[in-house]
């Protein structure tokens, strides 16, 4: 079963030189994620991208059409399932903007599906992700956007295939709304307002539903030049689940941040924090903790944060080292998972692995959207190509995944190695809501998964994927274990249109769930 990652390893071809300065840490030691790793511009004697890569300079509006066969051993991917030919139309359109106001992309694609034998009734799903901010007031106002819609696999235990037709597959959709209001007072203290609204959805009638509000509330100081620095935090978040009860979650944090030197901080962290999460009446608890920030150089980063909660240890981990040919990367996170398991931005798409490992070359995400495009395009590759997916759950969760990546940068080939270990359990045990944790306590997941590309020509890639996952439950009999081999070719026929071939192996045993599949999948797609 597709699931979150501990190793991730990848080798990229032709990365474009890029320009732009290394982005700011978090003040206030929050996430280090999406933060650069070092300078970008820089020639790869110096640690950045080798030159010759795709141009990343395109329009802003870009409508496509895809139509795919495939021929399946296996339509339904049951045990018993029959084969079928099954036809896909696509059309889609990608959206990118970075002007003075607007900053941000979207990608969307209706699938429409037909099954020539009936081993399933033809089907319409869309797909759509996209992130913006909207600078509504100069320097003042924004107002971010997260959107996405999808098909998400509803178990932990059963068949991982993208298609509705696969009975664990489910609709759901995921947007968020947040305006917020930036700015620093005359004496050097920053603050920041901010409210959010974000909503969960699945087409599962035995799945929560989950609205969320949130507030929070910052005041700080950086320490510019200085010795200390320091930030106060006040959040508010209520979670309303449709099969469950309303979590109501209020905390206070104090920092404190001490600068030895320009390329060290540590930050000592207080605070206290009311909840219901595990039990229907609010207790408080206190808060304690630090975080280090330590970057000796612009080529590598260490984070580390650690507080004491009421749920016991949460931490936030992160190294990052980058030298001329290779990234690597390894985070280690352990916190209370709001939601449905659903997020905007899927952790389990080939886009977001790829962000991922660019983050460090080019700092300015809408860039570095158009870059990663054009890599994915190059080599023949969906850019929501699922590594891992999230399984969904009717309630808050306690989550750890630590994940290991590794990028190695060549001039003709791509290979990219991910792996993940993840432990999760729900935090309320007593509720019964229709999930997997109605059957199971704990779920721990495994995974690994290895992409290979290589440009034969200028115009023909090949590309091939091995992958593994693991699912393993704390109740006896509760194992999903899934192989999938693929093999595939994309050729340019034209200026805009490409052809591809895909040969597809999936092998899937368990107690819940078993079943193969062997497939030819034939696809060509026109962008516009």
């Amino acid at each position: 079963m597709a699931m979150p990652t501990l190793f991730s390893a990848s080798v990229f071809a032709q990365v474009p030189e890029m320009g732009g300065a290394q982005s700011a840490g978090h003040a206030d030691g929050a996430s280090p994620q999406g933060t650069s790793t070092g300078a970008a511009g820089s020639s790869p004697a110096q640690g950045g991208a080798p030159t010759g890569a795709p141009e990343h300079k395109g329009r802003w509006f870009e409508p496509r059409i895809t139509i795919q066969h495939t021929v399946t051993s296996n339509g339904p991917l049951t045990s018993g399932g029959g084969s079928d030919q099954v036809t896909e139309v696509m059309p889609g359109f990608s959206v990118i903007r970075d002007s003075a106001r607007v900053k941000g992309f979207a990608d969307y694609t209706l699938h429409g599906t037909h099954y020539a034998r009936g081993t399933s009734s033809d089907k319409v799903w869309h797909n759509l992700n996209a992130r913006g901010t909207v600078e509504a007031i100069d320097n003042h106002l924004y107002i971010d956007i997260d959107g996405m819609l999808g098909l998400q696999p509803v178990s932990a235990f059963g068949p991982t295939g993208t298609s509705l037709a696969n009975s664990n597959m489910a609709k759901t959709s995921s947007f968020r709304v947040s305006p917020y209001i930036r700015g620093e007072f005359v004496n050097g203290v920053d603050y920041e307002v901010r409210y959010g609204l974000q909503e969960f959805r699945s087409d599962t009638a035995s799945n929560s539903n989950v609205t969320i509000n949130d507030w929070r509330l910052h005041l700080g100081k950086v320490p510019r030049g200085q010795l200390f620095g320091w930030g106060l935090d006040a959040t508010q978040e209520d979670a309303d689940y449709s099969n469950g009860r309303n979590i109501d979650t209020t905390a206070l944090r104090g920092r404190l941040t001490y600068l030895p030197v320009a390329t060290l901080s540590v930050t000592g962290i207080v605070g206290v924090e009311s909840t219901n999460q595990l039990s229907p009446e609010k207790k408080s608890h206190r808060i304690t903790g630090f975080a280090i920030d330590w970057r000796p150089s612009e080529r590598s980063r260490l984070f580390v944060e650690r507080q004491s909660r009421y749920f016991g240890e949460s931490h936030n981990a992160s190294l990052e080292y980058r030298t001329a040919r290779t990234v690597w990367r390894y985070t280690d996170q352990k916190d209370v998972m709001s939601g449905l398991g659903v997020q905007s931005a899927s952790m389990g798409s080939l886009f977001d692995l790829l962000d991922g490992f660019y983050a460090g070359l080019e700092p300015n995400p809408i860039l570095r959207m158009r870059i990663i495009q054009a890599e994915l395009a190059r080599l023949g590759l969906p850019p929501d190509t699922k590594i891992f997916q999230d399984f969904l759950s009717s309630s808050s969760r306690l989550q750890r995944s630590q994940n290991l990546s590794l990028a190695l940068l060549g001039r003709r080939s791509t290979l990219t190695l991910a792996a993940l270990r993840s432990d999760t359990r729900q935090m309320d045990g007593s509720l019964s809501l229709g999930d997997d944790f109605q059957n199971n306590q704990r779920i721990r997941q495994r995974g690994w998964s290895a992409i290979i590309g290589h440009r034969l020509t200028p115009n023909t890639t090949v590309n091939a994927m091995v992958s593994g996952t693991r699912s393993i439950g704390s109740t006896l009999g509760w194992e999903m274990k899934t192989r999938m081999f693929q093999l595939g070719m994309n050729t340019l026929v034209a200026p805009r249109t490409s052809l591809g071939l895909q040969l597809r192996r999936v092998l899937s045993d368990g107690n819940v769930s078993n079943y193969d599949e062997s497939a030819v999948m034939a696809f060509i797609t026109h962008r516009f």
